[in-house]
């Protein structure tokens, strides 16, 4: 098995990918599982962030703080390295396990 295959930050970073480009393709479905990343709530709240974040002008809802907003290219960025993250972590953690495995 090849180091790609093996690798959860990879194959993480990938589905982060897909989410993107399915919220930027227009899914209504990719957008609401985009807001609930917890970094992305918790920049939400943050002004200067918010508005760097999500698109209030283009605003074809008539929503000022709801799951319904555009993202703007930050929040794809924040997106995948909060992904990324998450794989990146596992990957350490399977690496731990199979350390221990190994000795005992």
């Amino acid at each position: 098995m090849s180091l790609v295959g093996r690798r959860f930050s990879f194959w993480i970073s990938i589905v982060g990918i897909i989410i993107c480009l399915s919220d930027y393709m227009g899914s209504g479905f990719a957008n609401i599982f985009i807001r609930l990343i917890p970094p992305i709530n918790v920049l939400a709240d943050v002004e200067p962030m918010r508005h760097w974040m999500f698109d209030f002008e283009n605003n074809k809802w008539g929503a000022s703080s709801s799951i319904l907003l555009e993202v703007n290219f930050l929040t794809y960025v924040i997106l995948f390295i909060t992904w990324f993250l998450v794989g990146l972590f596992i990957d350490i953690l399977v690496k731990r396990l199979r350390r221990i495995k190994q000795l005992v």
